[in-house]
């Protein structure tokens, strides 16, 4: 060959993809991120509401959570504020639900399953069938046959750590006994859904990447199994550890809720685990002369099937069935760890952490907080406080 001639192009990374397919592709991915953003302005200006009424309220409420108490102990006064403002009570009760769970774009990503939503219950009634028994199996090992607890009470004799009860701000604030339908109720279930939604999506991509099975409902049959699995572990004991049990790590001066503890685990590894997988596997199929806006498609779709298997369990389980897994694991914890309640409150830049009863006796009412608050008594902190929660009486009295 002469040595003025061309030697054949070889191909290169940029020439083996369909820079136009993949370009697609990634804009199917980002087209609930682009809906979410006009979602949620809309539920933050037309459903919560902006005006001076609704700012001077969640101002109030917010000065509740600054001090560290809980809502409802100030309901009678939060109800009286509402009327003086002219807010409607369940806009009211909304925007205080806002503040103690509040709905991030990430919620409202999983809105768009709304518009679909034939479609996706029929894929996904499988799955949720398919999870009853599995549900009531792992409720057994984890619950009946105290597993959760057994390994929690390992934290305290292994590790040093001491296990505490602090009630959270949003002690009793949502209840079971509420309609099914309020306003508030579903915003504060649907604050837990993003968990077990993108742990859908996540098993779906370990088995395409791992096993690249050839029949694609062969994939979503094993990815279904597999995601029922994650789905039951993670969604029973994220339930029952609603019960307001906190990790003292008194060594390095840290207080965690254990619920929140479990978060910091399964976020990173599902979180950065996800964008890996997802950016893994749509180069992958773009490499290999695959179609991106089909993996693009599926991967939407399986988001939205998640949406729906996690709303089922949050309404189908959590709300109906939950709160008898907590009486449960609560007792437990009574049992075999015997915690004390405290309360941690904060007046004029003073952190008190103080210790108020057993456990036992504060979850089953004999200790506040059923008395009703004032804003006077919080500006009092903490010696009105004191008067409404009384220490445990001495034993050897």
């Amino acid at each position: 060959m002469n040595i003025l001639e061309g030697k054949p192009a070889q191909p290169t990374m940029a020439s083996t993809l369909d820079i136009e397919n993949l370009v697609w592709a990634i804009g199917i991915l980002a087209l609930p991120l682009i809906l979410a953003l006009p979602a949620k302005l809309l539920y933050q200006t037309v459903i919560l509401g902006v005006g001076p009424a609704e700012r001077n309220y969640r101002s109030t409420v917010q000065k509740i959570l600054d001090a560290g108490m809980q809502v409802e102990q100030f309901r009678d006064v939060l109800d009286e504020e509402s009327r003086r403002l002219g807010i409607k009570s369940s806009r009211a009760k909304l925007n205080e639900t806002d503040l103690l769970y509040p709905l991030t774009l990430t919620h409202f990503i999983l809105v768009p399953m709304i518009f679909i939503l034939p479609i996706i219950a029929v894929i996904s009634l499988p799955i949720i069938i398919l999870g009853i028994p599995v549900l009531y199996l792992l409720e057994v090992v984890l619950i009946r046959r105290r597993l959760l607890i057994n390994a929690i009470k390992l934290l305290e004799t292994w590790f040093g750590k001491q296990i505490i009860h602090i009630p959270d701000a949003g002690n009793g604030h949502c209840s079971n006994d509420a309609k099914v339908l309020d306003a508030s109720n579903i915003a504060v279930h649907f604050h837990k859904v993003p968990r077990v939604v993108f742990l859908g999506l996540f098993s779906w991509l370990i088995i395409h990447w791992t096993l690249r099975l050839d029949s694609q409902i062969t994939e979503f049959i094993v990815a279904g199994v597999f995601y029922i699995f994650l789905l039951g572990i993670v969604g029973i004991v994220a339930t029952a550890l609603e019960s307001n049990l906190v990790l003292v790590d008194p060594a390095r001066g840290r207080i965690i809720p254990i619920a929140d503890w479990l978060d910091s685990m399964l976020t990173p590894i599902v979180g950065v685990g996800l964008l890996f997988l997802l950016g893994r596997d749509l180069m992958t199929e773009a490499r290999d002369d695959g179609n991106t806006i089909l993996f693009s498609a599926t991967v939407l779709l399986v988001l939205y099937c998640a949406t729906a298997v996690g709303v089922t369990f949050q309404w189908g389980y959590n709300w109906w069935h939950g709160k008898s897994v907590r009486r449960q694991f609560e007792q437990q914890a009574i049992e075999k760890l015997n915690p004390q309640s405290y309360d941690l409150t904060r007046n004029r830049g003073r952190i008190q952490l103080n210790v108020r009863c057993p456990m036992s006796e504060r979850i089953n009412g004999l200790i506040g907080p059923g008395a009703s608050l004032t804003f006077t008594d919080l500006d009092n902190l903490p010696s009105a406080h004191e008067s409404v929660l009384k220490s445990p009486e001495n034993p050897l009295e």
